[in-house]
């Protein structure tokens, strides 16, 4: 396919305007493409600039939340109506840069994506599995009904007969797993991968208190004369009235970033107290001593992982594996330095294993998979 006849089709795919057949000339394109032959397209003339910005949104505007693929891709890359490739015809689209061929040796190894998977352990100390547990009710603790929504979703039903007995709960999710529940309030919250949350049967008191661990996403429901606060690793609390936020607090990520949406919320440390308002984020030291910073973001990428898709923005190459491992639970090695290029874009979480290699083939990562669920990076 000659450059200005891929372009014309690319550029008709950014408009809506492509049909069926074109689309598939351009997944046939990509399955023959030549990579010396691909340099010299990214090389003409009429490479234009800025159309990367109106790809990525086309793509992300077309493409399901479920499976909704646009690849990590190196910073240096050129935009170029050339590099539009389509994958899978609605279930994933893929920007391609081309560069040296990548160490790729597949084993008999099935790495799957995460799914709603997690542990409820009772007052009593019983687990109920979640992934296996019927819909309706699992258990009655007190005043307290406990049941499985047909969606999957936990939620806290208390009755009105007296003052509610109070007990804790704990949720937890595995690696590659996530949950949703529904607190006794009426508050929503979302866990990430390898997370948990510990909170209370009912809120009996005059605050609404509970506990994380790993990553959750909050919609609190408003209670002026309650307040609601998140303890963070036993060493940060967050304090909201009502309001839509995101911790990310997992052990091996060097800060504790609290993200609002919506709302007022106090981050506290034993250092330091911020308020923050919506679009901004406190990044605190994972020892809960102080804040490193506060300061406006894109709070979607904050909260990609609660809409079904990974969002990266100049992240270096162990901030995206890590990521990638929990949520498809692989172990992730390097063998020798680590490479020093950075990424910004976005992948599904709900890519197969060969989805998720081809990204990372496509990016130009070096890497091998092994037995045992392993990917080693490499220079």
């Amino acid at each position: 396919m000659e450059r200005n006849e891929l372009a014309i089709l690319s550029k008709k795919y950014l408009a809506g305007k492509a049909s069926d057949e074109e689309k598939d000339r351009l997944l046939r394109w990509y399955n023959a493409y030549d990579e010396k032959a691909l340099t010299a397209y990214l090389a003409g003339p009429e490479t234009e600039a800025g159309l990367e910005q109106r790809m990525r949104h086309r793509l992300m505007a077309a493409t399901a939340p479920q499976a909704r693929v646009v690849p990590v891709r190196r910073n240096s890359w050129k935009a170029a109506a050339a590099v539009l490739i389509l994958v899978t015809a609605g279930a994933g689209f893929y920007v391609w840069q081309p560069g040296k061929k990548q160490v790729l040796a597949e084993k008999a190894v099935t790495i799957t994506p995460g799914s709603d998977k997690a542990t409820l352990t009772l007052a009593d100390g019983t687990v109920v599995n979640l992934d296996s547990a019927g819909t309706g009710v699992l258990t009655v603790q007190g005043n307290s009904k406990v049941e499985k929504t047909t969606h999957g979703q936990i939620v806290y039903k208390n009755s009105n007969a007296g003052a509610p007995a109070v007990s804790y709960n704990v949720l937890r999710t595995p690696r590659g797993g996530q949950y949703k529940i529904t607190l006794p309030d009426g508050t929503d919250v979302w866990l990430n991968a390898n997370s948990s949350i510990s909170y209370p049967t009912a809120f009996a008191g005059e605050e609404r208190r509970v506990d994380i661990s790993g990553e959750a996403y909050f919609e609190v429901a408003k209670d002026v004369e309650r307040p609601f606060s998140v303890k963070v690793n036993n060493n940060m609390e967050v304090m909201v009235l009502g309001t839509h936020f995101n911790i990310n607090a997992y052990p091996d990520e060097s800060t504790i970033n609290t993200t609002l949406l919506e709302g007022v919320v106090l981050v506290k440390t034993t250092g330091a107290m911020r308020h923050l308002n919506p679009g901004q984020q406190a990044r605190a030291t994972p020892a809960g001593d102080g804040i490193v910073k506060v300061g406006r973001v894109d709070v979607n990428n904050a909260i990609a992982w609660k809409n079904g898709y990974f969002s990266f923005e100049d992240a270096d190459i162990p901030t995206v594996m890590r990521q990638l491992s929990r949520w498809y639970n692989i172990e992730v090695k390097y063998s020798d330095r680590i490479p020093e290029e950075t990424f910004t874009g976005e992948i599904g979480r709900s890519l197969t294993q060969e989805q998720l290699l081809k990204v990372l083939s496509q990016a130009k990562i070096n890497f091998k998979v092994e037995e045992g669920r392993r990917i080693i990076i490499y220079p």
